[in-house]
């Protein structure tokens, strides 16, 4: 804090002079050089470097999150391929029964059991392009992207 001083002297050159009154104004300005302004530095050097550290585990946090959406996408990619294999044979094969239960050749418990899994790998499909939707979303968003 600045320091504003005033003083007044009375001097006398010689007996039976009058006294000179002076009148003294001082300012003093601290440019930072006392104790108080070390230890608030110390301080801000401790705080800049504790919030490095975070900042660090911060980042590394993020990129740990950005690379297990993109292993995620990955994997959602693989698990929508053999999705689609999987309906497509199932298709084939539904084509199959039920051409053989129309010329006598298959039972009907065998035929909607065909049926079922055919039904069943296209829910799985269509399960699997939504869980791929969602992984690619979670990966854009874990690259600060916005929406589309």
């Amino acid at each position: 804090n600045p320091e504003l001083t005033l003083a007044t002297t009375r001097e006398r050159d010689g007996r039976g002079e009058p006294a000179l009154r002076t009148v003294t104004l001082g300012l003093r300005i601290p440019f930072g050089a006392g104790d108080r302004q070390a230890a608030a530095a110390a301080n801000a050097h401790a705080e800049a470097l504790d919030l490095q550290t975070q900042l660090s585990m911060e980042r590394d946090r993020i990129a740990g999150e950005r690379d297990a959406a993109h292993a995620q996408v990955g994997a959602a990619r693989a698990q929508l391929t053999a999705a689609e294999r999987r309906a497509r044979l199932a298709a084939e094969s539904r084509g199959f029964f039920d051409k053989s239960f129309r010329l006598g050749e298959t039972d009907l418990p065998t035929r909607l059991r065909i049926e079922g899994e055919a039904v069943e790998a296209q829910r799985q499909e269509a399960r699997s392009r939504i869980d791929l939707a969602a992984a690619i979303s979670h990966w854009r968003q874990s690259l600060g992207l916005l929406f589309e």
